[in-house]
């Protein structure tokens, strides 16, 4: 997520395949363009999407923001953000190995860039090449100054500036907004590369930012995901949007209490006839309409407002303690089926990424397919101090879901170790620490710090533009 100079699309696409292209002129200017390193596959990038003074560049994975779409201009000047930043060498030096950042345009020497014929840029005033640090090809890695050699990790290509270089993802929603599908292909390009980090939000300890604060005071990080739930708080929309805006994720459950029955969490655990709850005309259905209106609109302000969002329906599917399961996975995925039928083609929210969460025993028979689930995942709460990456549950899930779709550790207590998750080949997506006691007592300090600043976690200021 960082920066670069200007030129335009086609001229550094010819440059790139015309070896004797001269570039002395000034060239033409064009519509903004991603920087794709020809080693990594991946782009030059504006860490965190801040346009900031100072605000470092890096690889990452394409995803089309602004903080990726650069220009030449002609002036030599590498810019982004549509024209309002230039790529900078910080303090004008001219080390090997300095970190490149973006700055107010200034028309400084330590500004200027050339574009050669076997693709790599200079930094004109030292003579140095924008290199990939170490040859690494890892979301993340800085963009240096170093002696040019010709190597693919200083040679870039331009992009198409699509969601994900190779992104061929199809969401299960046709008609998936731009936002869901950068989400979606962002968690498949994480996907046994990396976990997001997550954390649900209690509205009734210290306010709502409680578990937040707690995470941010304690490691100088937060999460990539606020997890909110609509059935502890009817107006958690002004909340997720803000994150959105802040850079993050929004992961959205609800626990629905049973048609008639009150909508709280001991509504949950009450029972229903499912038939009678799809049934039209019966004072089930009628409940059940009217609560996923009520959830709908909600998230159709999410929409309105430009933001995706993980949507986590009906969650530890199989567990005997919510309505939606006590009458075995037949009826709870006719419950899901209407849900996304009801949400996608007669309300027309087209801003979802769904999520399907087993419990702790996954079970086949409560899975609806894979032509209505984008993520997969399950959960468990190991006990206080137990940080075990929970393989066996780990692969019951893919064993149903297949080897391709993500999953989701979407609610938890401890939080699994990043090391054992690396060790033992668990590839959970996500993971989604449960709010209060489940992340201040389950966790202590020493973890969530190491946690948090591990480079196998994805925290928000990591995340890419996904606007």
């Amino acid at each position: 997520m960082r920066a670069l100079p200007r030129l335009g699309r086609a001229l550094l696409a010819l440059a790139l395949t015309v070896p004797a292209l001269a570039l002395a002129t000034a060239p033409a200017q064009a519509a903004p363009a991603p920087l794709v390193g020809v080693g990594s596959g991946r782009c030059l990038d504006v860490t965190g999407g801040s346009s900031a003074n100072g605000a470092l560049v890096q690889l990452w994975d394409c995803t089309g923001g602004v903080n990726q779409g650069w220009e030449f201009s002609a002036a030599g000047e590498l810019r982004v953000f549509n024209g309002a930043k230039c790529l900078d060498v910080p303090n004008g030096s001219t080390a090997a190995g300095t970190r490149l950042a973006i700055w107010d345009c200034n028309g400084g020497a330590n500004q200027k860039f050339r574009l050669n014929s076997d693709g790599s840029i200079t930094a004109t005033q030292s003579g140095l090449c924008l290199d990939v640090n170490n040859q690494a090809t890892a979301n993340g890695t800085a963009i240096n100054t170093w002696n040019c050699n010709g190597q693919t990790n200083q040679q870039w290509r331009t992009g198409t500036g699509n969601p994900g270089p190779t992104c061929t993802v199809n969401p299960v929603n046709p008609n998936a907004s731009t936002q869901a599908r950068k989400l979606l292909c962002y968690l498949y390009s994480q996907y046994g590369n990396h976990i997001l980090s997550g954390q649900q939000e209690s509205t009734w300890i210290g306010g709502p930012d409680y578990e937040i604060n707690h995470i941010r005071n304690n490691t100088g990080k937060y999460p990539a995901i606020r997890a909110l739930d609509f059935g502890d708080s009817k107006d958690l929309a002004s909340r997720a949007i803000a994150w959105w805006n802040a850079g993050g994720i929004p992961m959205i459950g609800y626990h629905m209490g049973a048609p008639t029955k009150p909508d709280t969490y001991e509504g949950t655990q009450m029972s229903v006839s499912i038939n009678a709850v799809l049934t039209p005309g019966t004072a089930e259905y009628r409940s059940f309409i009217d609560r996923l209106d009520q959830s709908a609109a909600m998230l159709q302000q999410l929409e309105n407002a430009g933001a995706a969002v993980i949507w986590r329906p009906f969650h530890e599917a199989g567990g005997t303690w919510f309505w939606w399961s006590k009458e075995g996975g037949g009826q709870y995925n006719r419950l899901w089926n209407f849900m996304f039928n009801y949400f996608t083609r007669t309300k027309g929210l087209d801003n979802l990424v769904w999520l399907h969460g087993y419990n702790g025993q996954p079970q086949s028979s409560f899975y609806p397919g894979k032509s209505v689930v984008d993520v997969g995942g399950a959960d468990t709460y190991a006990g206080n101090g137990n940080y075990d990456p929970q393989n066996a549950m780990y692969n019951a899930v893919r064993n149903i879901v297949g080897s391709t779709v993500p999953i989701a550790l979407h609610e938890n207590g401890p939080i699994p170790d990043p090391d054992r998750l690396q060790s033992t080949g668990t590839r959970w997506v996500l993971f989604g620490t449960w709010h209060g006691e489940h992340l201040t007592v389950s966790n202590s300090i020493s973890h969530l710090q190491k946690v948090y600043n591990h480079s196998y976690v994805v925290t928000r200021d990591e995340l890419p533009n996904l606007k």
